[in-house]
């Protein structure tokens, strides 16, 4: 019966390190997702600007 304890503990402890590990992870993929997504807006809206300032001859 001590064994079958032993591994129904460590199988137990294993899949919530595994949870936990699962939880970090996500949260670390979504911010990364949203970090890219701003940056990226925020570098289109520069190119945008730099391209209507950096015309050569009058504006129209």
């Amino acid at each position: 019966m001590d064994r079958f304890l032993k591994i129904v503990g460590i199988v137990v402890l294993a899949f919530v390190a595994f949870a936990i590990v699962g939880k970090l992870l996500g949260f670390l993929i979504s911010a990364v997702f949203w970090i890219a997504l701003i940056a990226g807006g925020v570098w289109a809206v520069t190119a945008i600007a730099n391209k209507s300032r950096n015309q050569v001859g009058p504006r129209r």
